[in-house]
């Protein structure tokens, strides 16, 4: 699909800006914010065009796949979706246009949280919004990305009539789709504000917002919970929603254990020097002959930057490969200037010290957070009969590469099992249930839920420090 797009009198409109203004959504690792290095286009994102200018936009029928939805992956034109589905995630966004009933996808895509450009993680986003309370820039910048992406949609489809939107995302990230304060979440005892009510009619439309279990167990991680069915388990299990926030629950005699690491962006492929999502030409898996390395790119696209299995992928072969020693400091084999790992149009892709340290840094929050949880259940990992990795990283990540990291104790490498976006899952089968029947599995989650503060927990600081250095399994 081909959009005339003309360059605004001020010059001062991107392409994303002139776009949007039109109802069309292009898709951007960083949303305009011009720190992606523009690897999906031959233009810089930030690019703000002097004359008319021509984009090529795919049309809907080139669906984003959406990493281990237990949906159809393959879009199926014929039928009519009636809801729409949505997972906010700090650093990316998914939506599914959905049948309930028949349980097909239509129509699939993936694209940044625009809010990246106001800082990488919640704590920013929290900071910034609660010191800039007038503007409620991070609710707009949302609700106008939704609503580009939806709009879009729906003007490429006409004869579709979406009946009901169910969302799940971060406790954060839905204070700032429901334009709810977020001072409560700038310091201990972190109080999430309560909205009137989680479920409300726009435009027509049945809105269901997935509510969340505490300050940093959100809406997604509850409708990941319920796709798995945790709230009727008898067996031990971990969900562990390898993303930004790191979030983890321990279902243990009927009981769950919550916790969030904040293990930080870089699981996601943000902080990182070319880091992206998981999407089509992210560098996913690295093997290094010398200094040589050979990768491999998710749906084997030309590679576009490096997301977090990719990530995981370097560093265990730095270590293996002595550029790094046990403790995260590198040797005297590591290039100066990082490792190159391939060229792209418009930025080479490397790996660098720094992307070193915050990889390091979120490998040995989530393991920390899984001994923690552990600890508190009074079990040890060997008696955790499955591990559910759920997100982009939890579909791609390397296992034994992860494992030989610390990041998971070898025991565990024969009962993982990789979900994908369990979000989108647990969305989709609600979907089809009652208004009723949400209101009492989530009301039977909370009562089932023990929120672990970790970071005034004695044990998980230690454990923290402790895998800082590496215990190759």
């Amino acid at each position: 699909m081909e959009i005339h797009i003309q360059a605004d009198s001020n010059n001062t409109l991107t392409v994303l800006d002139l776009l949007e203004q039109q109802g069309f959504s292009l898709p951007c690792n960083c949303h305009g914010a011009n720190v992606c290095g523009g690897v999906q286009y031959d233009f810089p994102c930030g690019m703000v065009p002097k004359a008319p200018l021509t984009v090529h936009l795919p049309d809907a029928t080139s669906s984003a796949q959406i990493t281990g939805l237990s949906l159809m992956q393959t879009p199926d034109l014929s039928i009519q979706p009636d809801s729409l589905l949505i997972d906010i995630g700090t650093t990316t966004i998914a939506m599914v246009y959905y049948h309930s009933t028949k349980k097909n996808t239509f129509f699939s895509e993936v694209f940044a949280n625009p809010q990246i450009a106001y800082g990488a993680d919640v704590i920013s986003r929290i900071q910034y919004d609660v010191t800039h309370p007038s503007e409620h820039m991070l609710h707009k910048e949302l609700t106008s990305c939704l609503t580009g992406h939806a709009v879009s949609f729906l003007k490429r489809y006409p004869d579709i009539s979406i009946k009901q939107c169910l969302i799940g995302g971060n406790t954060t990230m839905i204070h700032l789709l429901l334009n709810l304060s977020l001072q409560g979440m700038t310091g201990h005892p972190f109080t999430p504000e309560i909205p009137d009510n989680f479920s409300f009619t726009h435009k027509g439309v049945s809105v269901h917002v997935l509510p969340w279990l505490s300050a940093f167990i959100g809406g997604d991680i509850t409708a990941g919970l319920l796709s798995l069915s945790f709230d009727t388990r008898n067996d031990t299990c971990i969900l562990a929603d390898l993303g930004t926030n790191g979030e983890l629950v321990l279902c243990h005699k009927n009981h769950l254990y919550t916790a969030s690491t904040a293990a930080g962006p870089a699981l996601e492929g943000g902080g990182l020097s070319h880091g992206c999502p998981a999407i089509p030409g992210a560098v996913s898996e690295v093997s290094l002959r010398g200094i040589i390395p050979r990768i491999q790119t998710i749906a084997n696209k030309l590679p576009c930057g490096i997301c977090g299995s990719g990530a995981i992928s370097v560093l265990a072969e730095l270590l293996s490969q002595q550029y790094m020693n046990a403790d995260g400091t590198l040797t005297s084999k590591f290039p100066e200037n990082g490792i190159l790992l391939a060229k792209a149009p418009s930025s080479d892709i490397i790996f660098t010290s720094n992307d070193v340290r915050q990889m390091q840094l979120a490998v040995a929050a989530i393991a920390a957070g899984i001994d923690t949880l552990c600890r508190e259940a009074g079990i040890l990992p060997e008696n955790v009969d499955s591990l559910y990795l759920a997100g982009g990283l939890g579909y791609h990540i390397p296992l034994e590469k992860a494992s030989s990291l610390g990041m998971f104790c070898d025991i565990f490498l024969g009962r993982i099992h990789c979900v994908g976006n369990s979000c989108l899952n647990g969305l989709a089968k609600l979907s089809s249930a009652a208004e009723e029947d949400l209101i009492s599995l989530q009301h039977r989650l909370t009562a089932q839920t023990e929120d672990i503060s970790l970071a005034d927990n004695a044990f998980f600081q230690s454990s923290y420090l402790s895998h800082m250095t590496y215990h190759p399994s």
